[in-house]
């Protein structure tokens, strides 16, 4: 599944074509035709991201809500000639300004929400703090984590209405990153383990927003990433074999993680909090 990164990247690509300019035609498989109609000839105000949905805002004040799920995809088609043809097959949703269409293929989620709907959308106002925005509300996303006490510290990072952004490639990297077994329950964790996991989430995600592939391990040779997809291969810091194991609920979600350099913590005794 993308996550927040590549949303944002999204986003900032989409901006420069269809931002001011006025919708000519428009057409989505989700949405009813007069729906779909009523687009044509507003003008688009903002393309952004939050989380890992990309919100088209048009001059009437509704959105159009896009999630890209695992398999979504969204791109733009530009006229090549005169005898230029989109290509065979009707897509989830094409979109066309001035010069370009912004098309979009199996789309899970595609509707168009009025201001109010936005508001009372539980999976848009839900929400937690979007960790590849600027100004997060770093107390607010510690909160919410805390209210996943009994949840492993990776399957947490995974709940969008805690912290909005991670997936599955981040929760690995930033929990090893952070020597932090990807198993231990929140409430194993203090308030500065989760600051400094969710600090060092966000700057991997706003590092990432730029062009290229995703990196979180900076270096002129090898790996672009520390353990995630390296199951079974040595890790970069201590040479032990990288483990992977699936958490969260059937079937689960591989997680990557060096059983040397993020040992698992001991248990503790009866009323034994960590302060």
């Amino acid at each position: 599944m993308p996550e927040g990164d590549s949303l944002h990247r999204l986003a900032a690509k989409l901006g420069p074509v269809l931002e001011g300019r006025e919708v000519l035609a428009f057409r989505a498989r989700r949405l009813s035709d007069a729906a779909a109609r009523s687009l044509v000839g507003r003008r688009v105000v903002s393309v952004t991201a939050k989380g890992k949905n990309l919100l088209v805002r048009v001059d009437d004040g509704r959105v159009l809500h896009v999630h890209l799920a695992m398999h979504g995809r969204v791109f733009v088609e530009r006229p090549r000639s005169a005898f230029w043809a989109p290509p065979r097959g009707e897509p989830d949703m094409r979109l066309a300004v001035d010069g370009a269409a912004v098309v979009g293929q199996r789309l899970p989620v595609l509707r168009l929400l009025t201001a109010s709907e936005e508001r009372r959308a539980p999976d848009l106002a839900g929400l937690g703090p979007d960790l590849t925005a600027s100004g997060w509300d770093e107390p607010e996303a510690i909160a919410r984590l805390r209210a996943l006490p009994d949840r492993a510290i990776a399957e947490a990072l995974l709940v969008q209405r805690a912290v909005a952004g991670i997936g599955n490639v981040y929760k690995s990297e930033v929990c090893f990153l952070e020597r932090v077994d990807p198993r231990t329950r929140l409430s194993e964790l203090d308030d500065a383990e989760l600051q400094a996991l969710l600090r060092r989430a966000s700057a991997l995600l706003r590092a990432n927003v730029g062009d290229g592939p995703r990196v979180t391990r900076r270096s002129l040779g090898g790996s672009r990433l520390w353990v995630y997809g390296r199951g079974g291969r040595a890790c970069l810091r201590c040479g032990t074999p990288i483990v992977r194991f699936l958490q969260g609920a059937p079937p689960g979600r591989s997680t990557y993680a060096c059983p040397t350099c993020q040992p698992a913590r001991p248990a503790r005794s009866a009323g034994g909090a960590r302060p």
